[in-house]
């Protein structure tokens, strides 16, 4: 398969799977222990395929064009690029000021305010309000209507959008002719596996801050297709600039979208916090710390075994005509 048809495919399959999910808080209720698990192992397969397989990939892409002497300059500029940008991306697109979640018995308040930025969204991935409000409930307690629910909606998507038009940057370049075809499937897997907990986060901030159903999906879609739509203009985009032939945009890609994925593991969803250190002792989340160790390790190390498996490896193609 085409590198393009494959980056088509997946992120088809990721918008739908991306949608699907959110809506299903418009439903269900889940409980608030197993996403804390999905989100805690997400959080590892992030750092997994950053550290595993994207920035291994990106320095090996740039070594190819600098046979003589690496780059370090370079590889630390770009990692760094990655990282400030997602930084700027979560504090200039984010509701500020930020305000603790909100707790199970905020909705006897009839002046509750519902800012929910996209830090402290992605570090709880929705563990603070799955559940908690209905959006038919909602509705009643909102003092100031329309304007009121979409200044606090839009500010929250718009950051989630950003973010995952971001992510899409990393999907699409591994999709890139020159890069081994598996890459694309680590990445994709960890991209998918992260964006379940987030969408549902979504959806029940956006519920909470009592904008009508229609308008929860809208505000989904857009989210959904936010990564699809990074995957296929980044892909397009560096597939022209190596068509060109000046310089190896595609390492460089990979050790930007590296260094997002490391702001997103470490910073948005720190791995050595359980929840919210603002939250009340009574809302937080707690799976144990064996629990989350493990799961966290075992999602850093599946992005690697699965590249093993399939038959991805550094350098290993290179190894056996330089043997003979």
């Amino acid at each position: 398969m085409s590198g393009f048809l494959t980056v088509l495919l997946m992120s088809f399959l990721l918008g739908i799977g991306s949608f699907s999910v959110g809506m299903l808080p418009l439903s269900f209720v889940f409980s608030k222990s197993h996403l804390a698990k999905l989100s805690t192992f997400g959080t590892g397969l992030l750092l997994g395929a950053a550290l595993g397989v994207i920035i291994p990939e990106g320095i090996e892409s740039i070594s190819k064009h600098h046979p003589t002497a690496l780059p370090t300059s370079k590889i630390a500029f770009s990692l760094l690029t990655g990282f400030v940008a997602m930084l700027l991306i979560e504090q200039f697109t984010s509701h500020a000021p930020s305000l603790p979640p909100i707790s199970l018995n905020s909705s006897r308040s009839p002046d509750v305010h519902f800012d929910v930025d996209l830090g402290e969204l992605e570090r709880q991935e929705g563990l603070g309000h799955a559940g908690s409000i209905r959006a038919s409930e909602a509705s009643t307690r909102m003092p100031d209507g329309e304007t009121r629910r979409s200044e606090k909606a839009y500010p929250l998507t718009v950051g989630l959008v950003m973010h995952g038009l971001a992510d899409g940057l990393a999907l699409g370049v591994s999709a890139l002719g020159n890069t081994e075809t598996d890459l694309s499937l680590v990445v994709f897997f960890a991209l998918i596996i992260h964006k379940a907990p987030t969408a549902l986060a979504l959806t029940t901030s956006l519920l909470s801050t009592a904008l009508p159903r229609s308008e929860c999906k809208k505000h989904i879609a857009f989210f959904s297709a936010s990564t699809p739509f990074g995957a296929l203009v980044s892909y397009g985009l560096f597939s022209f600039l190596e068509a060109g032939g000046e310089g190896d945009w595609t390492g460089t890609a990979l050790l930007i979208s590296g260094g997002t994925f490391l702001y997103v593991a470490t910073v948005l969803q720190p791995v050595s916090q359980t929840s919210q250190t603002h939250s009340a002792p009574s809302e937080d989340i707690e799976i144990g710390k064996f629990m989350r160790t493990s799961l966290i390790v075992t999602g850093m190390f599946l992005p690697f075994i699965i590249g093993a498996l399939i038959g991805h490896g550094h350098g290993a193609a290179e190894a056996v005509p330089g043997s003979s």
